[in-house]
């Protein structure tokens, strides 16, 4: 199912109308999140405000993201890391439109095959299996703002899809950032 923020009323008829702005470049995500769907424009951010990005690769057609955003995310204890201590970066994989001219171009997949990226989605795609070796979504990765990788690993639906093992990775990021 498609996340509440598809709805003409995301915040229920009569719910009236967000007012708040994120910061330039940013976009309302799930449980009211501001993100970022551009990794070079979040980790930008996430400099200057000295924050790690917590990188989502999601799909707009993805069911399991749309589970953890609505039980996960939105859990008391994991909200607020995700809104006040970090630069959230959804990365669409599944996303159309297209790459600008300039930034689409033919890859070599690990299995030897060629592919030419002309989508947004084919990008974030792309990268997502040549740096963490998956394509599984939703896959989350927390970042230091230079790009580099935190220490806590990655997280997916399989083996952090409860608030508690959500939490502890987080926290594990967030205290290897904060050494």
């Amino acid at each position: 199912p498609p996340p509440m923020s598809y709805s003409e009323s995301p915040h229920g008829v009569g719910g009236g109308v967000s007012i708040s702005h994120g910061p330039d470049g940013t976009h309302p995500g799930p449980q009211n999140i501001w993100s970022f769907h551009d990794l070079e424009k979040g980790l930008a951010y996430a400099k200057k405000v000295n924050k790690p990005a917590f990188v989502d690769f999601t799909g707009h057609a993805c069911v399991n993201c749309r589970k953890m955003e609505e039980n996960v995310w939105g859990q008391p204890q994991i909200i607020d890391i995700l809104r006040e201590k970090v630069v959230v970066v959804s990365l669409h994989v599944d996303d159309k439109r297209a790459l600008p001219e300039e930034e689409q171009r033919e890859v070599t997949l690990a299995n030897g095959k060629k592919k030419f990226l002309r989508s947004i989605g084919n990008k974030w795609s792309y990268m997502q299996a040549e740096q963490y070796k998956t394509n599984t979504q939703p896959y989350y990765v927390m970042l230091k703002p230079d790009g580099s990788q935190l220490d806590n690993g990655s997280a997916d639906y399989e083996h952090h899809g409860n608030a508690t093992d959500f939490r502890a990775w987080l926290d594990e990021g967030m205290d290897d950032f904060n050494k």
